[in-house]
């Protein structure tokens, strides 16, 4: 963005030299970029070089460029600032910089930094809201690329909370904005530039006063509030209306609205930044998936089509809109969960590896890439595959999963921390709090950010499966340890509970503590279980579907456990007669088999496998 005559700098400037400074903004207004470049050559050769008129011509030389020598333009920028790390806290000490380190924050956008640009934008804020005589078409703007970079990154309550801020500044309501009212016009006209021509000043108007309506359609959605929305049929609007719809979970109508023939042309990623088919397709992929109907791969074409077709057409680099605009790792990660639900663990590993790359701090996403590792080898285990396990090789091995629910486990601990730290900080979070310090839930991105409940689930996820993968893999001391950790945690599900005891157990065994084994396989235990957590929250895929199926494998795992220590024959034997399930009937045969041998009673064995095995007599 060029910075315009009104700076609210002191300085002045003879007349010969004003009429430099408005010939040069004009020029660039009109896109007449070389003129306007020459004429701020001139204005440095009379005043001197400024720090004002060195970015200037530095966004200038970029529009030169066509937006595409990227790095020369960073670089311009750093010098200017002379900032290339932005801590947590960092403060602008020069109101005057402020155009600069809006630029900065634009390019982090579209590189895909977001942490860092919002920073900046923050920061820049900070001085805009305390600054006077600024040129206010550029703190608008500055509001909605904030507002965007936090609807982007998932923080929709910080979103909310700006929005409001920007809302008091213009005087204006939220339904005012969504629905077109005069009273918009009139707040937002009353700040333009008075440099403008009245044709700039409408296009102007018209572009801020769309983009404030769908940043703020986005954030009434992101907030989960309904939204009476403009009954425009154009795209941007249907597909917000589909996502109303879809919140609301009226799925036919959400793909009703996606399926609509709209009035506008169909925005690209060579022109706008973003394909219109690709998101058609990613959002119809979810509202398939929503009704078990799994077709994410759609999307994947389009943008790998999209990404194709602007590489060809600007050969020599990528303009700044177009560079990040493919949305291939959101689609990988819809991908890969879905493919996880449809029991396909490699391809779902090989799709969430790559999101990896960029959301390496999300523990749901190390979840799923171990849920796959898990999958692929209780897979093998069922088609009696001997797969060689190689720790060295990253790939959907159980030794993979150890390292994956490690980094998991370990970002939860620490988000836990954090999260009591600012309940010790803030204890009234919600009230009179500025918007750059409103908490969010824990960010899972590219997903939502999670609440405290569904943390919770996902920590009791993470417990569960880490101590079933040690278990497997022979390291039951730590195996042993969460699944103590995970048994502390209060309102446990039944299903991860009765999982819990069965991981303890396995792991006490395999430690030689068989007394210590049986006290987590106590019949006591099985009375606390409750037959809807089986039927609501297990799996579909899951073979402990029912209480019963639970009761059975508890209670066929104690009469090994009885056997194994060996002084009470007779009482794992009127323990069996409890085992009545189908998931457990071979295993309980396979163990009264071995209980006849122990005793001596061969021919009782011989009677036993006539009945169950005649073939093999």
């Amino acid at each position: 963005m060029l910075e315009g005559a009104s700076d609210g700098s002191s300085m002045t400037y003879k007349d010969e030299d004003r009429v430099l400074i408005k010939l040069s903004f004009e020029e660039f207004v009109k896109q007449d970029y070389g003129n306007s470049l020459n004429s701020l050559n001139k204005l440095e050769a009379s005043i001197g070089s400024s720090p004002k008129i060195s970015h200037n011509k530095a966004v200038v030389e970029y529009y030169l460029n066509d937006l595409q020598k990227h790095d020369q333009f960073r670089k311009s920028l750093q010098q200017l600032t002379g900032s290339t790390d932005f801590p947590a806290g960092f403060e602008i000490k020069d109101v005057k910089m402020c155009a600069a380190y809006y630029n900065q924050a634009l390019l982090l956008h579209h590189f895909r930094q977001p942490q860092q640009a919002l920073k900046i934008m923050t920061a820049v804020l900070n001085v805009l809201n305390h600054a006077n005589h600024l040129d206010e078409n550029f703190i608008q703007r500055a509001y909605l690329l904030t507002l965007t970079m936090l609807l982007d990154t998932n923080q929709p309550r910080k979103a909310k909370a700006l929005l409001e801020q920007l809302e008091n500044r213009l005087g204006i309501t939220r339904e005012a904005i969504i629905n077109d009212d005069d009273e918009v016009v009139a707040a937002v006209a009353a700040t333009e530039e008075i440099s403008l021509t009245p044709k700039d000043k409408d296009k102007n108007l018209d572009d801020f006063r769309e983009m404030l309506k769908l940043c703020t359609i986005r954030v009434n959605l992101a907030n989960g509030k309904s939204t009476l929305l403009p009954s425009e049929d154009t795209s941007e609007f249907s597909i917000a209306k589909g996502h109303q719809y879809y919140l609301g979970n009226d799925f036919q109508m959400a793909a009703r609205e996606l399926s609509k023939k709209f009035t506008n042309e169909s925005f690209t990623l060579a022109v706008n930044g973003e394909d219109q088919n690709t998101i058609i397709a990613n959002n119809m992929g979810l509202i398939h998936f929503a009704v078990r109907h799994y077709a994410m791969a759609h999307a994947l074409n389009f943008d790998k089509n999209a990404n194709e077709e602007v590489a060809q057409k600007f050969s020599k680099g990528l303009p700044l809109h177009a560079v990040g605009g493919s949305k291939q790792t959101q689609i990988l990660y819809n991908l890969g969960v879905a493919l996880l639900h449809l029991q396909r663990p490699k391809e779902a590993f090989e799709c969430l590896i790559v999101p990896l790359n960029y959301h390496h701090n999300n523990p749901r996403l190390w979840l799923r890439i171990a849920e796959a590792c898990i999958m692929l080898y209780r897979q093998d285990i069922k088609q009696n595959e001997n797969k060689n396990l190689v720790s060295s090789v990253v790939g959907p091995n159980l030794e993979f999963a150890v390292l994956c629910l490690r980094n998991a486990y370990t970002l939860v601990e620490h988000f836990l921390a954090q999260r009591k730290m600012e309940e010790d900080k803030q204890p009234d979070a919600d009230l009179n709090v500025e918007w750059d310090k409103m908490r969010e839930g824990i960010a899972t991105h590219p997903s939502k950010p999670l609440k405290d409940g569904a943390f919770q689930q996902l920590r009791c996820s993470i417990l569960a499966a880490f101590s079933y993968v040690l278990v497997t893999l022979g390291d039951y001391t730590l195996s042993l340890k969460y699944g103590k950790e995970l048994l502390k945690i209060p309102n446990l599900p039944d299903t991860l509970k009765m999982l819990g005891h069965l991981y303890c157990a396995e792991s006490l065994i395999m430690l030689n503590k068989v007394p210590e084994a049986i006290s987590y396989l106590d019949p006591k235990f099985l009375s606390e279980l409750r037959g809807e957590d089986f039927e609501t929250r297990a799996s579909p895929d899951w073979n402990v579907n029912s209480l019963e199926a639970a009761q059975s494998i508890i209670t066929y795992n104690l009469a090994v456990s009885l056997v194994m220590k060996g002084d009470a024959p007779e009482v794992a034997k009127s323990v069996l007669l409890s085992c009545t399930h189908p998931i457990v009937m071979n295993h309980v045969k396979m163990l009264k088999l071995y209980m006849e041998l122990q005793a001596g009673n061969v021919e009782n064995c011989r009677k036993m496998i006539r009945v169950d095995t005649p073939q093999f007599i």
